[in-house]
């Protein structure tokens, strides 16, 4: 289907709301589910809830002297409150951590989920994310989305969760060669495969938490709390391929112009086969989506803002349910169509179909119909 282009010297769009997400002991934020709420608050213990009460998480700090090991933590844990459960040792970010499930009575109630035990040197840290025994089923996907929201640090915020980095570990180390085509050429990188379906797994699981909000008022805020929720989840997951692709796009890549970067990364994804996954969330996840070439608009808008973030760039996904369709908006000079976010006017970029930076189609020039979501 051929697109009738036109340029728009700017459109005003809705802001992204990121309300809940919330810091903590200093450095440390969760991006909790939209609807949930602090509980309570105390200098080393912070606890969330969603509306009913039905499902909670809570972190609590404690000096680093205070335990010898994770799995000592994960044993205080199941002391303190007489439950069960059993886990596994891993590496959160180098740390070494511990993930555990769990189930307790407390004041006559069965509650179940799952524990994070992070063994640091200036703190520990405990990550508790359950529900109500009899509603597990359905809290599920919460708790866990709830629990791999949680960053230590800005840096963190950046890196995929914890629970995330149970499931595969990232980097990944089962290395194995492949290849891209970037300008006609075949590029050899290594990769670790499993690192895709790591991330797919979020994909899904986030689709699931946000299909939850899709008849609500609140589906704007769960909207970009899933675009953001995926961009965290992959951004660490391309940091040597992206270089690689910059050295192949162009030589000289560093010394070129902002605009000049944007616009050969544009074209080079442009390129993708189009592709969805017929799934729940019908996302490939970013990491997929470069490296097998395809993927549909969420796909690859989100993997062009992450790589352009990676040499400096800022920009925004635009996206609407009137349109079916997502959109890039990047921060760079440059003559176009460009939509005013928060005080800046990001040029767009569509990453589907064959058109130069700035152009967008007639159709869809509607600011009202047009969602605008930021990223850290």
């Amino acid at each position: 289907m051929k697109y009738k282009f036109l340029i728009i010297l700017v459109f005003i769009i809705t802001s992204g709301l990121f309300a809940k997400e919330l810091g903590f002991f200093e450095t440390c934020s969760v991006y909790i589910p939209e609807g949930w709420g602090v509980l309570g608050s105390e200098n080393d213990k912070v606890t969330f809830s969603d509306p009913s009460q039905n499902a909670f998480l809570q972190i609590k700090r404690y000096p680093g002297e205070t335990f010898n090991s994770p799995e000592q933590i994960y044993s205080s844990v199941l002391s303190r409150l007489n439950g069960k459960g059993e886990g596994d040792g891993f590496k959160y970010d180098t740390r070494p951590s511990y993930f555990g499930n769990i189930s307790f009575l407390l004041s006559g109630k069965g509650y179940q989920g799952f524990t994070v035990c992070i063994d640091g040197e200036d703190f520990d840290y405990v990550i508790l994310s359950f529900s109500l025994s009899n509603l597990a089923g359905s809290y599920h996907d919460f708790i866990l989305s709830a629990m791999d929201s949680f960053a230590l640090d800005d840096a963190g915020r950046y890196s995929p969760g914890v629970v995330s980095q149970y499931y595969y570990p990232v980097p990944g180390m089962e290395k194995s060669i492949n290849y891209l085509d970037i300008n006609g050429e075949k590029v050899l990188y290594t990769h670790d495969m499993n690192e895709q379906e790591a991330a797919q797994v979020v994909v899904e699981r986030e689709a699931r938490v946000f299909s939850a909000y899709v008849k609500t008022k609140m589906v704007n805020e769960a909207w970009t709390r899933y675009y953001r929720i995926l961009y965290r989840d992959n951004y660490r997951r391309l940091d040597r391929i992206s270089w690689i692709v910059a050295q192949h796009l162009d030589p000289g890549f560093s010394s070129l112009s902002d605009y000049e970067k944007s616009t050969l990364l544009l074209s080079w994804i442009q390129k993708y086969e189009y592709y969805r996954t017929g799934t729940l969330s019908d996302v490939l996840s970013p990491i997929s989506c470069l490296v097998q070439e395809k993927g549909d608009c969420d796909s690859r808008v989100l993997l062009y803002l992450i790589l352009l973030k990676h040499y400096g760039i800022d920009g925004i996904l635009m996206v609407s349910s009137v349109y079916s369709h997502s959109i890039a908006a990047v921060n760079i000079e440059g003559e176009g169509a460009r939509f005013l976010f928060d005080g800046v006017q990001y040029l767009v970029a569509e990453t589907t179909d064959d058109v130069s930076i700035g152009l967008i189609d007639r159709a869809m020039a509607d600011p009202a119909n047009w969602l605008g979501i930021q990223f850290p």
